[in-house]
């Protein structure tokens, strides 16, 4: 006999709001570093436009000036998460257990992007992006740019583990090579002048957390008065591999580091509560979109 009573609907709405409330009450850290872009197809162009030419001398006649461009495309992917309720467990009315896991998979649904974030920044220097070069790289060149790396070294006496005021110098070398980065008309990207920075942010392994906490946040280090000219945001990603890499964005600028296409929004449905052939309801949830590289030069 099929499973159709009131009571069985009434109890699978319930768990459908804990689904809901669980993937409300995720917090996915992605917007902070991805410029959100609406998608309305299988995939998305972005034709990049080099800067506007300055301004010059009018000597003769005006010199006009082709905009330089680039292009790259990012494919939408399509991602789920299903499970099986037993309808003997509904007739029975023991569907205790099912609803945390409901809200944990409402949960898990919202922070997918943060994994595609992720495994985006740790395959950033092996992972092209819209110039050609990989994400994190040391040549990167566009026009008269000039070469430019963002994938810099520091030296740590250990070797990999940094002291606090290697990560402090490591930190103001990294401050310094994205305040002189260059666009493809061979001017910097922040200018005219640089007072503190806000929007700034460092990324960092467990492994480099206290040790990046110290070397920000305290008052005194190697016992002189610490100054931190631009004081950053620290997040730590467990999930990191390498306890010898750090990453800094800056988050303030017009395109953030990174770009989440959102296609169509996280979903969810049931199937299979009349249908007796089966022996249990079809709870399926599905979302369609991708992360991927932008704006190199921020990161």
């Amino acid at each position: 006999m099929a499973l159709d009573t009131a009571r069985a609907v009434a109890t699978l709405r319930g768990l459908t709001a804990k689904f809901d409330a669980g993937a409300d009450a995720a917090q996915p850290y992605y917007p902070n570093l991805c410029t959100i872009v609406p998608s309305n197809g299988s995939d998305e162009q972005y034709g990049w436009l080099g800067s506007m030419p300055g301004m010059q001398e009018w000597l003769g006649d005006r010199q006009f000036k082709s905009l330089r461009s680039g292009n790259f495309t990012l494919a939408n992917k399509k991602w789920e998460s299903s499970i099986a309720i037993e309808k003997d467990d509904i007739e029975d009315d023991r569907l205790g257990m099912y609803g945390p896991v409901l809200e944990h998979l409402g949960q898990e649904a919202a922070l997918h992007p943060d994994e595609l974030l992720l495994s985006a920044i740790e395959a950033g220097e092996s992972t092209a992006c819209f110039d050609g070069q990989y994400f994190f790289d040391t040549d990167h060149t566009w026009g008269d740019s000039g070469t430019q790396d963002n994938d810099l070294t520091y030296a740590a006496a250990s070797g990999t583990t940094p002291t606090t005021d290697e990560f402090k110098g490591a930190y103001r070398a990294a401050v310094t090579a994205l305040l002189g980065f260059k666009n493809d008309q061979g001017k910097l990207l922040n200018r005219p002048t640089v007072t503190r920075l806000s929007g700034l942010t460092v990324v960092v392994p467990l492994a480099l957390r206290a040790t990046a906490y110290d070397s920000v946040e305290s008052q005194i280090l190697s016992n002189s008065t610490n100054v931190v000219i631009d004081r950053p945001e620290i997040v730590c990603l467990p999930g990191l591999a390498s306890a010898a890499k750090f990453y800094v964005f800056n988050t303030g600028a017009r395109l953030r580091p990174f770009v989440f296409q959102a296609r169509t929004p996280l979903s969810r449905q049931m199937k299979g509560l009349d249908d007796s052939e089966f022996k249990s309801v079809k709870f399926m949830t599905d979302a369609r979109y991708n992360l991927g590289y932008l704006a190199w030069w921020n990161a």
